[in-house]
């Protein structure tokens, strides 16, 4: 079972990015990322997890979770219509962090700014 400490240690990281700029198709948040962009670096870069670049191929990795087994660093997915389009970090305290939009960048977000229809766990 991943510490505490180490899921508190990917969300200091993602939350380093907030105000750097969303690019579609970006994958370094540094220079510009999307929302599946971020993630995979964040994940890559503070606990070695390796991802594939779309929030649909990133929703099939891990385990899935309820909402009410949702710890920092978890994945929260949102889809429009059946099919997932966007992907975000959990950082606790029922907020996510994400690269959001072209006009916001990245930033954080109440984790049901929209419905998340589902939710995974890389760090078990």
């Amino acid at each position: 079972r991943v510490s505490a400490e180490r899921r508190q240690a990917v969300v200091e990281y993602g939350l380093q990015f907030v105000g750097n700029r969303y690019v579609y198709g970006g994958t370094n948040p540094n220079k510009g990322a999307d929302c599946s962009g971020f993630t995979s670096y964040v994940l890559r870069h503070s606990a070695g997890v390796e991802l594939p670049h779309s929030s649909r191929s990133q929703a099939v990795q891990g385990r899935e979770i309820s909402a009410a087994e949702i710890r920092p660093g978890d994945l929260v997915f949102y889809a429009s219509g059946k099919r997932i389009n966007h992907v975000a970090l959990y950082i606790g305290d029922g907020e996510v962090v994400h690269a959001s939009t072209e006009k916001t960048g990245i930033k954080t977000s109440p984790y049901n700014y929209r419905k998340p229809v589902k939710i995974v766990s890389l760090l078990s």
